[in-house]
This record gives structure tokens, C-alpha cells and sequence, in this order.
């Protein structure tokens, strides 16, 4: 017969054990959609050119370090807010925008952000992702940082 405190101690052991598999995982660059330039260039006034979005393995170490409880959440969706946001914006402090939908699967709205300025391939990548309030979209909306995307 066993004790609780050998289970428990059995549980950590292999807790530990897939936590390090995990990290030995090597990660691929990611390909998750072409960017609704047409959307983005109405709604924010660019003139973005065509090009798929990409997550790369460096981005995924960067979102996963960075919020840690959004990233397992908000992967599997980044397609669906890039490829249909909701919101767009631009703070103009960086050559990036926000794309901004809410994620039913999650209930929960998640923010990509993504560098406007594509590779020598004509890839825009996607510098992180997680997830974002209600309170924090309308913060900036009020600002003018964010504008309800306009379908092309």
C-alpha cells in the first residue's frame, strides 16, 4: 500500500518530467494566414501589401515567456483573429498594429500584434499575442488607437 505523500511525490516527479519535454520540443515557424491587407488598409489607412503571417519559433518563445497562461489558450486562434479581426489599431509607437477579435472557444477577447514591415519573403510576423479586456479595448479605442475594422 502506498502513500499519499509517495503519489504526491510521483505526480510532481512526472509533472517535472513533462514540463521538460515540452521545452526540449523544438518549435517550427508557423504559418497561420494571409493578412486581410484590404481590411487593414480601409480601416487604418496603410497601404499594406499581400502576405501571409507567420509565428515564428522566436515569438513563441517570446509569447509563451511573456504570458504564459495565454499562450496554450490563444494559439489555436491566431488565425481566426488575423484573418477576421474586429478590431484594428495602431499606436503608432512601433512598426506594428493590434488586431483585436473575440475568441468564442475562449470567451475572451485576444490581441495579435503584428510587424507591418514584411521580411525579404513578404511574410508579416506576428511579435506576440495574448489576451486583452474589454476595459483595455475601450481605453483605447477612446484614445483613437483602435478602430472597428471596415470590411474591404
Amino acid at each position: 500500500m502506498r502513500h499519499d505523500v509517495d503519489i504526491k511525490a510521483d505526480s510532481e516527479v512526472a509533472v517535472n518530467i513533462a514540463e521538460r519535454h515540452a521545452m526540449a520540443v523544438k518549435k517550427v515557424d508557423l504559418v497561420i494566414c494571409a493578412l486581410p491587407c484590404d481590411t487593414v488598409n480601409c480601416t487604418i489607412e496603410t497601404e499594406l501589401e499581400a502576405g501571409e503571417v507567420i509565428l515564428s519559433r522566436a515569438a513563441q518563445a517570446h509569447a509563451e515567456r511573456r504570458h504564459p497562461v495565454d499562450y496554450p489558450l490563444c494559439l489555436p486562434h491566431l488565425a481566426v483573429v488575423v484573418a477576421d479581426p474586429l478590431y484594428i489599431g495602431d499606436d503608432l509607437q512601433n512598426e506594428g498594429i493590434e488586431l483585436i477579435a473575440r475568441v468564442p472557444a475562449i470567451g475572451e477577447f485576444v490581441l495579435v500584434a503584428v510587424n507591418i514591415v514584411p521580411d525579404a519573403s513578404g511574410r508579416y510576423h506576428i511579435a506576440s499575442f495574448y489576451m486583452v479586456s474589454e476595459k483595455k479595448i475601450a481605453s483605447r479605442r477612446e484614445k483613437g488607437y483602435l478602430k472597428v475594422a471596415k470590411k474591404a
